[in-house]
């Protein structure tokens, strides 16, 4: 593998990472409602748990969402060998993106700031994609 593609993987492997602590997070929030608070609505309304583990599992569908078309272009991109150094750097400011988007998403969860960042990396995610398409059908 390329110096590149190690860096692109490194990114997936970090994003990994993120969806792993999130899960953990949750699992926490969810294990620390008093066995007194918990109501058979738990198992199938989300609505239904504390606003903290709510936040946290919001947070956690939201890494299947823009994620999911980020892993698929890693995994073209190295698959078809055109992963560069571009290509990792866009990985990579992705990934800073959702790592922020869940800081936010997780704390106090301000909406305008979480929103700007949602969209910083999905504005990335398109140039990756762009990128992507140029280096895979013969362009630059």
């Amino acid at each position: 593998m390329t110096q590149a593609g190690q860096l692109l993987f490194g990114a997936v492997l970090a994003q990994v990472a993120l969806t792993t602590v999130l899960y953990l997070l949750l699992v926490r929030a969810r294990f620390g409602v008093p066995k007194s608070e918990l109501r058979p609505e738990m198992a199938y309304d989300q609505a239904a748990w504390p606003v903290k583990a709510r936040l946290i599992a919001n947070s956690v569908t939201s890494q299947f969402e823009l994620p999911v078309l980020f892993f698929a272009g890693a995994a073209f991109a190295l698959l078809l060998g055109a992963a560069d150094l571009a290509m990792a750097t866009l990985a990579w400011l992705f990934v800073a993106t959702r790592v922020v988007h869940a800081v936010i998403h997780t704390g106090k969860n301000v909406v305008m700031p979480r929103f700007a960042t949602f969209l910083a990396g999905f504005v990335i995610l398109i140039a990756f994609w762009v990128l992507l398409a140029i280096r895979a059908l013969g362009g630059a």
